[in-house]
């Protein structure tokens, strides 16, 4: 009975609860909620299994195996928003197995407020969704891809932590060329973590002033 109220009910008065009361809990004294004065979260994708019904395979569409064959459930790709001291997931978007987790983040991207410092892995980098990430009023670093399709920051000025500050400026297009450059300040480093690890990485992020958050501490905090 309790199966088939649920079915009646649907699923928008959970949807409904979940935007009232979803929300980042940490407290001042919380671990690894603060970075340099800011909240700190972190975007990311997931898929889950839906139940195998036919309308479920018709909407969210099933990832494909070996040899042509299909999954035996269908899949939903999630992406949401999340405290990373807490773990306390505050925006998501539901969407098809199909959808990019950046075409999903950009519908829960308004939800980030000034005083947060959001991480995102380099999936999602895009010179819009920066921009638009960046005029919530919210700090970001986000890893940036390295190879020959990465984006191409503009050197202005080396600081003195070993980042560097450049201009990201988009050239495909008269109207982005018109656009004003985004100044970003940029992170390069690789790990020493006892294993042979050449891989480069390297972060984005409109903090500035070493001073608020110096190079290490920056991309230490990404890798926890």
């Amino acid at each position: 009975a309790i199966f088939q109220a649920r079915a009646r009910l649907g699923s928008e008065p959970l949807a409904a609860l979940f935007e009232r009361v979803a929300k980042p809990i940490g407290g001042e004294q919380t671990p690894g909620v603060w970075l340099a004065g800011r909240r700190l979260v972190a975007i990311d994708g997931m898929c889950l299994d839906v139940a195998d019904t036919i309308v479920n395979a018709e909407h969210f569409g099933r990832p494909g195996v070996n040899k042509g064959e299909q999954a035996a459930f269908p899949q939903a790709r999630v992406v949401a928003l999340a405290e990373c001291g807490t773990h306390a997931v505050f925006a998501a978007e539901v969407g098809t197995y199909a959808q990019s987790e950046a075409v999903l983040g950009e519908r829960i991207i308004d939800r980030l407020r000034p005083g947060m410092l959001l991480t995102a892995d380099r999936g999602f980098f895009s010179y819009a969704l920066w921009r638009k990430a960046a005029g919530t009023g919210a700090d970001l670093l986000w890893r940036i891809r390295t190879d020959r399709s990465a984006p191409k920051p503009v050197h202005v000025e080396d600081l003195a932590d070993g980042s560097w500050l450049a201009d990201l400026h988009q050239t495909h297009s008269a109207a982005a060329r018109r656009a004003e450059p985004m100044r970003v300040r940029v992170i390069d480093y690789t790990l020493d973590d006892g294993r042979e690890n050449a891989t480069p990485y390297r972060l984005f992020t409109t903090l500035l002033d070493p001073d608020e958050a110096s190079a290490v501490d920056l991309a230490a905090a990404y890798a926890q």
